[in-house]
């Protein structure tokens, strides 16, 4: 099988001129916008570094260590993806710029964004959801909120961008970022859509089903193009595209949404039939039981997941991992003091998760935990 690396060994040495840019590519540069570019890539889009150069000076930061730990859901060989970039004919030369990082407990807000230029081409990526619970938080607001905060930030960044390049755009994004990228196009005006030539989501969490059926979707629909691993559980929360490919991932269950895991050859990737089971089954039951639901009770059902799991103490995922079992104990006493309906509302999310939750995944480790000592003091 292959993956990043060997995709870099097989192509690295070819110039964007001889093997033009592709799916592995704009995968490639959604998942490095995971790395912590903060102080080393310019804010400025007028200012701009190589990844020859942004290399360099990533690896000599004093905070280096702290760089390339960037959480237990984020691949830890991310930053020997950017060195190795870094060291490649293809991509040593691409200049990053315009970086921005935006984080908010209060506003549960979690966005950043890099614009790559490929021979002064921009290609823009916005990151996916990190390993804070604010940025998971704010993937399941998607539910009720009009708009969330990041999707306000990647459509003001876009414009931004637009501005400041005259040459017309690539948008790219993994997890989030998938989500951010379609919702940018859609939402960014016939003006700035003219200025799009393709779009990437890869594994991104969807929309509500009226969103497809817009006119404002339909006019770009042919230049979105979007990939999910046959095990996708963040994919699947809300509705996707109708025109996708499912990717072969190495990954076990939840990991399958790793994009290090998904399996290439050549300039495609390696395809699957279908979805695994497990992500139908997790598809049709999320999805039916929130249609169902009208706005407030979307909002009920997310704060009363959220609520539970930040009682825990836990910031990220990485602080759940570290110590599960005391996150449930406190998770515990969080939910003894619900009232009647939200401790109602607390077993359906349990019981409708139970064909996907397992403590494989960080975030769900603790809920698995809390279904499990429920079920023994019922």
């Amino acid at each position: 099988m292959a993956d990043f690396f060997d995709y870099l060994n097989w192509r690295g040495d070819l110039s964007f001129e001889t093997v033009p840019f592709n799916k592995i590519d704009a995968l490639i540069l959604a998942h490095l916008t995971y790395s912590i570019f903060d102080r080393v890539v310019p804010e400025s889009f007028t200012q701009k570094k190589t990844f020859a150069q942004v290399a360099k000076d990533f690896s000599n930061a004093p905070d280096y260590e702290e760089r390339i730990n960037i959480g237990f859901l984020i691949n830890k060989r991310t930053a020997e993806l950017m060195f190795k970039c870094a060291e490649s004919p293809r991509f040593k030369n691409v200049e990053l710029c315009g970086f921005r990082n935006l984080f908010s407990e209060e506003n549960v807000e979690q966005f950043a964004a890099v614009t790559y230029l490929i021979d002064g081409k921009p290609v823009i990526a916005f990151r996916g959801t990190d390993d804070t619970i604010v940025g998971w938080k704010e993937d399941f607001n998607i539910a009720w909120l009009e708009q969330i905060p990041a999707q306000k930030d990647a459509l003001e960044y876009f414009d931004e961008a637009a501005a400041a390049f005259k040459k017309d755009f690539v948008l790219v994004g993994h997890s989030k970022g998938g989500n951010l990228v379609i919702n940018t196009t859609v939402n960014c005006g016939k003006k700035l859509q003219n200025r799009i030539d393709e779009v990437y989501n890869f594994d991104g969490p969807g929309f509500g089903t009226d969103f497809f059926e817009s006119e404002e979707y339909k006019a770009v629909e042919k230049k979105i193009h979007s990939f999910y691993p046959g095990f996708s559980v963040v994919g699947m929360i809300f509705h996707h595209p109708k025109t996708f490919e499912i990717v072969r991932s190495e990954g076990f269950a939840f990991w399958q949404h790793d994009a290090m895991n998904w399996q290439v050859m050549g300039i495609q990737f390696i395809n699957e039939a279908e979805f695994t089971e497990e992500s139908r089954i997790f598809y049709k039951a999320f999805n039916e039981w929130v249609d169902k639901l009208k706005p407030a009770q979307k909002k009920t059902f997310v704060e009363t997941m959220f609520c539970i799991l930040e009682a825990s103490g836990a910031k990220t995922n990485s602080d759940i991992e570290k110590d599960a079992l005391k996150a449930t104990a406190r998770m515990l006493a969080a939910y003894a003091d619900l009232d009647r309906s939200r401790k109602n509302e607390m077993k359906k999310i349990l019981n409708m998760f139970k064909d996907v939750i397992t403590d494989d995944i960080p975030i769900f480790k603790p809920f698995v935990l809390l279904k499990n000592n429920l079920r023994i003091m019922s």
